[in-house]
């Protein structure tokens, strides 16, 4: 759901709900961000209507941090819009409006290439990485560009599809170091 372009006023409070005083410092930085976190609310969680409590929460939690540390006045927007969205991403998890994007069609559209001539160095290059790749990890990314699950690889495999995925990542990251140093020793047999 895309948020709403408009963006009402935040209201500003002297105090937080502990009665404790807000930095200048803080409540201003918090004027300036407000329409950014508006908007970013809007975007994780669908909604606006939560976003000045949050700010709020973010507000009052920042101003502490730096009371507690004696810090001086300055420009708190950095550290606010972190607070901010580490709370707005905390929500959303609770919610469960976080999910996982992506898949074997997303690593597909990732790696198409606009024309037949990058098509084919794809190609080639993707050969050259399994070929350094284990013989388990080469099937296992072969069984993923069929359209296997991870689950699926996992049971032909008799293993979890967790420890298939960090298998198969770390021998890709391995093979991806070698072929940015240019070095190609023989690939791991298993």
């Amino acid at each position: 759901m895309a948020p709403s372009s408009k963006c009402v006023p935040w209201w500003d409070r002297d105090c937080d709900q502990f009665g404790n005083q807000i930095r200048s410092d803080v409540r201003e930085a918090a004027h300036r961000v407000w329409k950014r976190v508006q908007y970013e609310v809007g975007v994780i969680l669908g909604d606006t209507s939560e976003a000045a409590e949050l700010l709020e929460s973010a507000v009052a939690m920042v101003s502490v941090y730096l009371n507690r540390r004696n810090a001086p006045a300055h420009d708190p927007s950095g550290l606010l819009v972190v607070a901010f969205h580490r709370l707005v991403r905390r929500l959303a998890r609770r919610r469960g409006r976080i999910e996982a994007k992506g898949g074997i069609g997303e690593l597909a559209k990732m790696v198409q290439a606009p024309n037949w001539s990058d098509e084919v160095e794809r190609r080639i290059l993707l050969e050259e990485i399994i070929c350094q790749l284990s013989r388990a990890n080469q099937g296992i990314v072969r069984l993923r560009l069929r359209g296997h699950s991870w689950e699926q690889i996992a049971r032909m495999l008799s293993t979890t599809a967790a420890a298939a995925r960090r298998n198969l990542y770390r021998d890709l990251r391995r093979a991806a170091a070698q072929f940015r140093t240019g070095s190609r020793p023989k690939p791991i047999s298993s």
